[in-house]
């Protein structure tokens, strides 16, 4: 087991090379500064700490527990991620014994760590099945116009080299135009992605040429990808006043590769309102997608500003006050003002955690869960000092 986790961990990290570095990294927001955790650490800590004894990824590891790769909607932000940790903690807390697993505590480092390893594969695409790549294929009319034979014009073959669904959003985007033409010749209608149709139908184009050099692509890098949103005009339909705005897709898609869809389906939509303004088509190189990419999705990283008059309701409703007061059996937790994070918050929870589940339990007290506006309201009403 030790070799195939090495080795998938290894072709993890090559295979998602593409992305968005600096926005993956564990980036927490505090005050005006940040606190950035590393990936690979997060792996590291991951393994070491014996989550994985319970929790696979993508199929490799413990089954005890959800696969922590295939959680399409539990956590998109920290405070989400807190909650999710603070609500399983009874039920891991549990099953260790069984897998004769000490409990494990964890520093504030560590658990930036893991958190920027826990992010960052939240937005990768699970490994696409090429037999269904095969399907979408067939079923949405692509052999009409492409040919997977070598040598034939417009053949998909030269495909099968560009691993990542960022690389062949670019593709799309550039030559989107030459087949909406043919499309339109030929009355085909625009084809629509769902899920994750576009993973599988990679999967399946590169599973034809195996032998062939794969391409990769460079981090994105957000700060770029926000000026990339300005400077190609996306900002001129896709923004509001106050905050980043894509009402024509509904929301932000929740990994790459169903983003790299749902571009492919708002195109023709996207064009027509880009003529009415009488804005030219940008083209897109395959760097300046990737950048374009982490921007979209490092803005969905931060928690909105909690509310401490909430945050105080939170604290007395779940209990807290119970024991977190000064002269308390717990903490005080006055001493942590203007300390509070997402990140320091689920390590102290954590780390907390057992000695708070044996005192309620000596209290009648259930465990509270808690949702993540909670969190965020609740780390606000303590970041202000309890009064």
């Amino acid at each position: 087991m030790k070799k195939i986790l090495s080795f998938s961990f290894g072709v993890l990290f090559i295979l998602i090379g593409i992305q968005f570095w600096h926005s993956v990294q564990g980036i927490e927001r505090k005050g005006a500064q940040f606190v950035f955790g590393d990936v690979k650490e997060g792996w590291r800590i991951f393994t070491i700490k014996k989550c994985i004894a319970c929790h696979s990824i993508w199929g490799e590891g413990g089954k005890g527990g959800p696969d922590l790769g295939t959680l399409p909607e539990s956590y998109k932000t920290p405070s989400q991620l807190v909650a999710l940790i603070w609500n399983h903690g009874p039920q891991m807390r549990a099953k260790m014994p069984a897998q004769k697993i000490l409990f494990p505590r964890i520093d504030k480092k560590e658990m930036a760590d893991l958190f920027a390893f826990l992010y960052f594969i939240r937005y990768m695409d699970e490994p696409g099945i090429p037999s269904e790549g095969k399907r979408v294929l067939e079923t949405k009319g692509c052999g009409k116009c492409h040919s997977l034979e070598k040598g034939v014009k417009g053949d998909l073959d030269q495909w099968g080299r560009y691993v990542n669904p960022i690389l062949w959003a670019q593709l799309m985007w550039n030559h989107a135009p030459q087949m909406e033409e043919e499309m339109k010749r030929k009355e085909i209608p625009w084809i629509q992605f769902k899920g994750n149709e576009m993973v599988n139908l990679i999967a399946y184009i590169r599973s034809l040429t195996p032998e062939v050099e794969r391409f990769y692509l460079s981090p994105g890098d957000p700060l770029s990808g926000e000026n990339i949103f300005r400077r190609k005009g996306c900002s001129e339909c896709h923004r509001s006043e106050t905050r980043l705005d894509l009402p024509k897709i509904g929301h932000l898609p929740n990994t790459i590769g169903q983003l790299a869809g749902a571009m492919w389906n708002h195109f023709p939509q996207m064009w027509k309102e880009m003529e009415e303004k009488g804005m030219k088509r940008p083209f897109l190189t395959s760097q300046e997608m990737a950048d374009l990419t982490a921007y979209l999705f490092s803005i969905q990283y931060f928690d909105l500003p909690g509310d401490a008059v909430r945050g105080r309701s939170v604290f007395m409703n779940k209990r807290c006050i119970f024991c977190h007061v000064k002269g308390g059996k717990g903490p005080d937790l006055s001493k942590l003002k203007g300390q509070l994070s997402p990140v320091s918050m689920a390590q102290i929870m954590w780390n907390h955690g057992p000695e708070m589940w044996e005192e309620m339990r000596r209290a009648k007290i259930s465990w509270q869960r808690i949702t993540d506006r909670e969190v965020i309201d609740l780390i606000e009403y303590l970041n202000k000092g309890i009064p």
